[in-house]
């Protein structure tokens, strides 16, 4: 794995040995998916570089005016559902679809009346330019140590996921067809669900850093996890703590499936509009609504 020092931006968190062995380790490890997919950030490197930066500050208030319209993009999907409802016509799956829609709905209004800030999303960890065979990852190294309280094993835990997360983005775009701009609702939820998967592979192989990657997929599931209480866009990482614990045995043909469909959705398309609100701006309340998201989902691929 090879990285470089961002000249404008530099971080003030020099890498460790024990931090840059880590990292090397992870780039390493080849995921194997299918006869033709595997994902390996060494191999990645090929056109997608690494930098390290300092801190980049990343605010994520709540936009008003998004709020407005994320109101009425849902009231007219309800509008269609009662319409259903109204003629007699509304299946099971559309009526606990209603109730979801209806749910957020509330929630949309409360988060009008009364702005937020999504304090998880407070500082940004990393980042993925999409150019091409010319792309970057950059990791905000400062800001992961700020993260972690300057806990330095922490620092490295986190460091090593959020090289993951990132690279997981750069594998999607790149191993699947098309150009679009992935759906980012499903984007961000399937790249945590992905860096949680090597993770544990790592921990469950002969590896050097075994135990290591075990303590970064714990610290990593347990971050991922507290998104779900979170209000706003970190409500769609947190499900792929979901996905992780429940399907995590089926990560060869979730992945491999995304990664093909990936750069072919259109986030206008009106299954993927409803898919957004299904997850956001809050997590499903219920192991059935869970179920019923990842039922949709699997609908797509």
């Amino acid at each position: 794995m090879q990285f470089t020092i961002d000249e404008q931006y530099p971080p003030k968190h020099e890498l460790t040995p024990n931090e840059e062995a880590f990292l090397q380790r992870l780039a390493e490890y080849v995921l194997f998916l299918d006869k033709s997919l595997f994902f390996q950030i060494n191999d990645l490197q090929r056109h997608t570089k690494l930098v390290l930066s300092g801190k980049h500050p990343h605010d994520k208030f709540l936009d008003h005016e998004e709020t407005e319209r994320d109101l009425c993009t849902v009231e007219t999907l309800m509008k269609e559902y009662e319409g259903k409802l109204e003629q007699g016509e509304l299946t099971q799956e559309d009526s606990m679809l209603l109730d979801i829609l209806r749910n957020q709905h509330k929630v949309l209004q409360e988060v009008s009346a009364n702005p937020v800030y999504d304090k998880e999303s407070e500082d940004c960890l990393g980042g993925y330019r999409n150019r091409g065979d010319n792309s970057k990852i950059v990791l905000y190294v400062d800001a992961i140590e700020k993260k972690t309280k300057h806990n330095p094993y922490n620092t490295m835990l986190l460091m090593g996921q959020v090289l993951l997360h990132e690279y997981f983005h750069s594998f999607y775009f790149h191993a699947g067809d098309g150009g679009s701009t992935p759906v980012r609702c499903v984007e961000e939820m399937m790249v945590e669900y992905g860096s949680l998967v090597l993770l544990d592979r790592v921990a469950s192989s002969e590896a050097t850093i075994a135990k290591e990657a075990g303590e970064a997929l714990r610290y990593a599931l347990d971050n991922t996890k507290k998104k779900q209480s979170c209000l706003g866009s970190s409500a769609v990482y947190g499900f792929g703590a979901y996905l992780y614990e429940k399907h995590r045995e089926e990560y060869r043909n979730l992945i491999a499936e995304y990664a093909n469909v990936s750069c072919l959705m259109d986030d206008c398309e009106m299954a993927w509009v409803e898919f957004k609100y299904l997850l956001y701006p809050k997590y499903p309340t219920s192991p059935t609504v869970e179920d019923f998201v990842y039922g949709r989902l699997k609908e797509y691929f």
